[in-house]
């Protein structure tokens, strides 16, 4: 045997070694040949198995060895949020006006600015909740909406008071703290989209849409900013060229953008996020009241201890917990996690909502839930993007087995989660070949690869003395790949996915073989 075959086995005999039990069974001894045969080299593997209702083991390979989850992450923070928030619960983004009388009212009422006067005009005030879905522009589609429609529809109740002008527009976004950046998220990467700030008011997934469109040889490409911001004052070093290089850079801390590349064609947006959200929010609706003829003489948030009259409201903005979480798990949205895990941390605490306090939250929900299991989970972030967190493969498929045994959350979790060849990042895969419906979570960081969810047959019960019913036999599985480097690369990791699916699926179509036979 070559040394470097020789060396790929041993790996390999290494990684099923350190097997916590041994399982007797078909699947076990095929899922344990087919990792062996993947040629892994020190790629770390995780693997459990086990039947959604009864808990039984079916397979299991290194299942309680701590691992980076990538975004299988975001399926403990919404499993938490369906728990702690509660499946009705109501994100809440509210425009109000606070006259002079709302000041005079309630005595004691005061800002720490001491340039502030509230006897002098009328002010907006913009009221936060962490809504991450707010000016989404995926749900904005679904009632042929965008988020120009949305601040323009703002911009008509604050016209239809009659107001010419505002003394201050107030943007409060203290339901979060003001750490908007996690210090464990790639310096190089603040930019991308996956990478959006997280604050107390978010809109637009808390980026812009740039559009790029080429012109003549070696001239600037033409680009267009949605939503438009003619406040930015955007440097453009692309040009028009042979190939399609353009990238977006952000000064960190600032909105300075420049454009680089070329522009050969005409393509999707690219997305390049903004910084400190609240603020921004506030100058994108400033300048559409002013465009409309109503003056904003200063923007503005509170102070941590100003307290602030209730006001009018003047129009507000709901969105429900099914549709952030669905948000979350089938498109993987990262700043929906984010979001979750912070108003979990502003739930639990009545502080401002934090990193810290959501997962102190989190911590919490899931030593209720599963116990001493739950000690070897490390949360940092709520979207996986931080390379800190850690969860092993048996904690996961005890979390998504509860939340299967769970009646008033088992479909409101099992539907946010991605359908294999039907949408979210799965609609690509797991599309034939399959009787199972694949509902789930794929994960995803520099060498690391995971795959968590449910595999869904339908079957057939057999009843004494009676018709048969239909039914379900439903999986619960969970793979977690850790250190992959070349050269292993992705696309083999999620091969090996693919075919350990489809070993679980025959492994169901077996089951249900058998019991039809017995009710025979």
């Amino acid at each position: 045997m070559p040394h470097s075959s020789l060396k790929s086995f041993l790996a390999s005999l290494l990684i099923l070694s350190s097997t916590s039990w041994s399982l007797a069974g078909g699947l076990q001894l095929q899922i344990e040949r087919v990792i062996r045969g993947a040629g892994l080299r020190e790629t770390k593997v995780s693997v459990y198995v086990a039947d959604a209702d009864t808990g039984e083991r079916l397979a299991a390979v290194n299942p309680i060895e701590p691992m980076i989850p990538a975004s299988n992450m975001k399926l403990i923070i919404t499993a938490a949020a369906l728990h702690l928030l509660g499946p009705d619960f109501l994100f809440r983004t509210e425009l109000r006006l606070l006259m002079p009388e709302d000041w005079r009212e309630r005595e004691g009422l005061v800002m720490a600015d001491p340039d502030f006067r509230p006897r002098d005009g009328p002010i907006l005030l913009v009221q936060g909740d962490g809504d991450p879905a707010f000016g989404d522009q995926t749900l904005l589609n679904r009632h042929n909406l965008d988020v120009e429609q949305l601040l323009n529809a703002w911009v008509e109740q604050v016209r239809a008071t009659g107001l010419s002008s505002v003394q201050r527009l107030i943007v409060d976004d203290r339901a979060f703290d003001r750490n908007f950046i996690h210090p464990t998220w790639p310096a190089d990467q603040l930019n991308m989209w996956y990478c959006a700030e997280v604050a107390g008011l978010n809109v637009n997934d808390n980026c812009l849409d740039v559009y790029v469109e080429p012109t003549l040889p070696r001239q600037s490409p033409l680009i267009t900013i949605r939503p438009a911001v003619p406040f930015l004052r955007p440097m453009n070093r692309a040009a028009t060229g042979n190939s399609d290089t353009f990238w977006i850079s952000r000064k960190p801390g600032t909105n300075e953008l420049t454009f680089w590349g070329q522009v050969k064609s005409r393509s999707e947006p690219f997305y390049v996020t903004f910084h400190d959200p609240p603020l921004f929010f506030a100058r994108l609706l400033a300048h559409r009241l002013e465009a409309a003829g109503i003056r904003v003489d200063a923007i503005g948030r509170p102070d941590w201890d100003d307290a602030l009259p209730q006001g009018r409201v003047l129009h507000t903005v709901q969105t429900t917990l099914p549709l952030v979480i669905s948000r979350c798990n089938k498109d993987s949205q990262n700043l929906f996690a984010e979001a979750l895990l912070k108003r979990i941390g502003r739930q639990y605490t009545g502080a401002p909502g934090s990193w810290e306090n959501g997962a102190a939250a989190i911590r919490a929900f899931l030593n209720h839930l599963i116990g001493p299991r739950s000690a070897s989970v490390v949360v940092v972030d709520g979207s996986g993007l931080s390379r800190d967190n850690r969860v092993t493969a048996a904690v996961l498929v005890e979390i998504l087995k509860k939340m299967h045994q769970d009646p008033q959350r088992k479909m409101l979790f099992r539907e946010s989660l991605s359908v294999g060849g039907v949408d979210g990042t799965l609609r690509k895969r797991f599309k034939r070949g399959l009787s199972s419906r694949v509902f789930g979570k794929s994960g995803y960081i520099d060498g690391v690869s995971t795959l968590s969810g449910y595999l869904v047959m339908p079957t057939t019960v057999p009843a004494d003395g009676g018709p048969a019913t239909a039914g379900e036999d439903t999986v619960v599985f969970s793979f977690l790949f850790n250190g992959i480097k070349p050269p292993v690369y992705l696309y083999q990791i999620k091969s090996l996915q693919n075919e350990l699916i489809k070993l679980i699926d025959k492994e169901m179509q077996t089951r249900a073989e058998r019991a039809l036979r017995r009710g025979g």
